[in-house]
């Protein structure tokens, strides 16, 4: 999911997507969101004006950190067919300020991503991607993405030299990831487009730690617009010790206790419950991209049930009532970056 930290910034690029309804449901949504965290239940006054959609959760890589790519993900793998996209998108379309492709899986792998933006854009709604790269090859690609009227690209490069990338972008290939990265600077620049903002992410490890200036240099040198450096998230004791970095500074996790912990405490209270939702490749709705494997499946999306059955369902109700009363209790929550502290170390604007 999109932090809160970049919010902001991302909506205040795409400002000419405000529209007055879009403005009022929002207001309504921020309302409902403040009334809950007062009387502690859930009350909805409008409807989600961020969405996620997962195009797939097939991966080319084998990233050691992502369920995606380890394969310990045990639901079904298959990509989002774009009539589903076409409905799911239709009924959301009016109050969205912001359509975020990808979850799990490399969204490139469904042939009908730009296609997916395309409707998007014609319907006035911000696009924003992320990608490992690899399936930007041709400077045709490159044109097709930029043509199609995407917003925002995140590109992923976890290091500066190919040792570094492949520890853990397991089966990546890094000189393919900069031809791809140039490929999108210079599709952008023959077609005189000022989008999509590319935005290089690199996620901070300890193998790469000593990297973060050099990954300052490469983000000029390749002419992106944008560089974040994420904090790495782990799941056990293990992979905290393999890929946490040395500098507690860099880390999202506070090294001074015996269990792994989060620097922050976890508030009874998340925003994205109230201002965005997951609609996985197969219609599944999860409450947020932290419910990899859909365990709080709250309905489906894209078929002859509309959204707002879901959305004002009894599971959805049921599963925002937990969170106000109890967050800690709920197993996904326990390792979410919402609300933490030191989930970005920087983000920097390369480009004006």
């Amino acid at each position: 999911m999109l932090s809160i930290k970049l919010l902001p910034s991302t909506l205040k690029s795409y400002r000419h997507a405000l529209t007055p309804k879009r403005l009022w449901n929002a207001g309504k949504v921020i309302t409902s969101y403040a009334l809950s965290n007062i009387f502690k239940r859930d009350i909805r006054l409008g409807k989600p004006f961020v969405l996620m959609v997962e195009p797939t959760n097939f991966c080319n890589l084998k990233c050691p950190l992502c369920p995606s790519g380890n394969g310990e993900m045990t639901r079904p793998r298959g990509t989002m067919e774009l009539e589903r996209f076409e409905k799911v998108l239709k009924e959301q379309a009016e109050h969205l300020f912001l359509l975020m492709l990808w979850n799990q899986g490399e969204p490139f792998i469904n042939k009908h991503l730009t296609d997916m933006v395309r409707i998007a854009t014609a319907h006035n709604v911000p696009t924003l991607t992320s990608t490992n790269v690899h399936y930007i090859k041709s400077p045709e690609i490159a044109e097709d993405i930029v043509d199609s009227g995407l917003s925002e690209i995140i590109v992923s490069l976890d290091g500066v030299t190919s040792e570094s990338y492949v520890k853990y972008r397991v089966g990546g290939n890094f000189d393919r990831v900069l031809d791809g990265i140039r490929l999108l600077v210079e599709a952008k620049k023959k077609l005189k487009a000022n989008h999509p903002v590319i935005h290089l992410q690199f996620i901070i490890m300890k193998h790469n730690e000593h990297e973060i200036e050099a990954a300052r240099n490469l983000s000029q040198e390749l002419g992106v617009d944008r560089l974040s450096l994420k904090t790495a998230q782990v799941y056990t004791e293990e992979e905290a010790e393999t890929f946490l970095p040395e500098d507690e500074n860099l880390s999202r996790y506070d090294y001074g206790v015996e269990k792994l912990s989060t620097k922050s405490k976890i508030a009874n209270t998340c925003r994205h419950l109230w201002y965005s939702t997951v609609i996985n490749w197969d219609g599944a709705v999860s409450p947020c991209c932290f419910d990899k494997d859909v365990h709080y499946g709250l309905g489906t999306a894209g078929n002859a049930q509309p959204f707002d059955a879901v959305w004002t369902g009894e599971k959805y109700t049921d599963f925002r009532n937990a969170i106000l009363n109890d967050r800690a209790s709920v197993p996904i929550c326990n390792n979410c970056s919402e609300g933490i502290k030191g989930l970005f170390y920087d983000i920097e604007q390369v480009k004006p």
